[in-house]
């Protein structure tokens, strides 16, 4: 793994359509990769899913995806159109979703949200580096 003395940050707008989503992964991926971070890949990929499925839900328009490295942590943000906040749902086991801030939850050291500068808001999960 490289060592990170710097900040780092890869950004990317995305359109708010279903298929954005395996490209978010996907460009993770290919920046965990250049960063020495592989061994992150799994996780890091389905939070990634998770929040970019929940921006394009929730607003209608495009919908930005950062990935932001120090020397401690990787932090994914995505920032979409609508104010509303982010809030768990309580899934019963026969729904197919509802579950993906529980999984954040469990996948990261720590997420939250906050209001964006241009309208919308971002949502973060932060974790931490091998």
């Amino acid at each position: 793994m490289r060592q990170h003395d710097a900040r780092e940050e890869f950004r990317w707008d995305l359109f708010p359509v279903p298929s954005s989503v395996g490209l978010g992964r996907d460009l993770a991926e290919v920046h965990l990769n250049k960063w020495g971070l592989a061994a992150m890949a799994d996780d890091v990929t389905l939070i990634v899913s998770e929040l970019l499925t929940n921006a394009i839900a929730a607003g209608h328009g495009m919908v930005t995806m950062r990935l932001l490295i120090d020397p401690e942590a990787l932090t994914i943000e995505v920032t979409d159109s609508s104010p509303s906040r982010p809030r768990r749902k309580r899934a019963t086991a026969n729904d197919i979703g509802g579950r993906g801030l529980q999984i954040i939850e469990f996948l990261a050291e720590s997420w939250g949200d906050r209001p964006s500068p241009a309208g919308g808001k971002v949502v973060w999960a932060r974790c931490p580096l091998p």
